[in-house]
């Protein structure tokens, strides 16, 4: 079977979302870029292993936690 090409692939694609779609899709999360030392990110995935959760798992724990104790001074 041959396998299909790009051109092909683009010629069937479909028209995108409208946009207003795509906005109500993602409105519950925000993506974000986060930047750790290669050591880090090693250590994040050797634990993330361990307990059998994804590095994000562990990330937004991380947070949580951060969040947790700060509450008191985050309070308006």
């Amino acid at each position: 079977m041959k396998r299909p090409t790009l051109t092909a692939a683009l010629a069937t694609k479909t028209s995108p979302p409208p946009a207003e779609a795509a906005h109500h899709a993602s409105a519950s999360r925000v993506n974000t870029t986060l930047r750790l030392p290669p050591e880090t990110l090693e250590a994040l995935k050797v634990l993330a292993a361990r307990k059998r959760v994804r590095v994000n798992d562990l990330v937004l724990e991380g947070v949580a936690h951060i969040l947790a104790l700060h509450a008191e001074t985050l309070r308006p």
